[in-house]
């Protein structure tokens, strides 16, 4: 037979009230921070998945930066790939027109200074770039010019008849063909523009400085140099089949980097919604475990402060007719 005994009751008593305690306190701290977590022993098992979802969160909050990032770079490449489209139209149109053989020397002079502004543009547009840094020239982003130039030498045949070594500058780009990539998921990284290279192209400084060695220009700019000189020497109507066709692939060259820059921001645009929709699941997950429903937790509170009030008479009332039970027990 067990024996009780007054403090085996008042024990009772003491961690009745005690445990009636602790629950008003933790439901008066829930509804102070609206959590339902506010130590780790709260919900051991609830605290992991808070830790994870906040971590999930810490990373796709650097991921929705880089992918901003990109996309306002992606943007920047495609606004400034039309407008080369732009100015490599108006260069094969004055192409066309001056290719008659009928221009005067001063209309070849007026159309050289009209050539010379357009390579002056597309300079400028190779050389853009975003906080500071250039976009066309790959990782190397602090180059001062996407391309170099040298002089070179094309040997064409004049009006006369007799040979012409005309000299221009070739262009050499001088960024790196290792685009800067931003990781824009855990898996995956994407270089949001592409280089002025695949842009404009590139030609190699020739080997020689003689006039007597002929270079044929590839690259955009070089294209465009030796259409200036050609009709600063009144000889551009004998030879603007290289410059017509060298303009024309140039114009493929430009429409495909700028087909690539699209690809590259519709792939930004969707990896933007599906970022949002990855946000949105991950907070509802993390407010379903930590945050508090404030109106059943003020109801909760006030049950156990009457629970607790209700105890702390009972306990009144036994504490008065203890010893009496006692005796009559005993």
């Amino acid at each position: 037979m067990i024996q009780i005994t007054s403090n085996m009751i008042y024990n009772n008593i003491n961690n009745q009230l005690d445990n009636e305690s602790v629950s008003i306190y933790n439901l008066e701290d829930q509804i102070s921070t609206g959590l339902q977590i506010n130590q780790p022993q709260d919900n051991p098992a609830g605290q992991v998945n808070v830790l994870s979802y906040q971590n999930s969160l810490s990373n796709l909050t650097q991921y929705t930066s880089n992918v901003s990032q990109a996309s306002e770079i992606s943007a920047l490449a495609s606004s400034t790939a039309s407008n080369a489209i732009s100015v490599l139209n108006t260069a094969k149109t004055l192409a066309l027109q001056m290719a008659n053989g009928t221009n005067s020397t001063a209309n070849n002079k007026a159309a050289a200074n009209q050539v010379g502004q357009l390579i002056d543009e597309i300079q400028q547009i190779a050389g853009t770039n975003y906080n500071g840094e250039n976009i066309f020239t790959g990782e190397d982003t602090s180059v001062p010019s996407a391309y170099t130039s040298s002089t070179a030498y094309y040997t064409a045949s004049s009006s006369s008849g007799t040979t012409v070594h005309i000299p221009y500058n070739v262009y050499t780009y001088a960024g790196n063909n290792v685009q800067q990539k931003y990781q824009i998921t855990q898996d995956e990284t994407l270089a949001p523009s592409v280089t002025a290279n695949e842009m404009f192209g590139s030609d190699n400084a020739p080997s020689s400085t003689s006039s007597s060695t002929s270079t044929t220009p590839t690259a955009l700019l070089s294209v465009l140099s030796l259409f200036q000189s050609e009709l600063n020497s009144n000889n551009y109507a004998n030879n603007s089949s290289t410059i017509i066709n060298g303009l024309s692939n140039g114009l493929s060259r430009l429409t495909a980097a700028q087909a690539v820059i699209g690809a590259k921001q519709e792939r930004l645009t969707e990896q933007t919604t599906s970022e949002q929709t990855v946000n949105a699941n991950i907070q509802q997950l993390l407010g379903d475990t930590q945050d508090v429903n404030i109106a059943k937790a003020t109801t909760n509170l006030t049950q156990a402060q009457t629970t607790y009030q209700a105890t702390l008479a009972m306990s009144s009332e036994i504490t008065q007719l203890t010893p009496m039970l006692l005796k009559y027990l005993g």
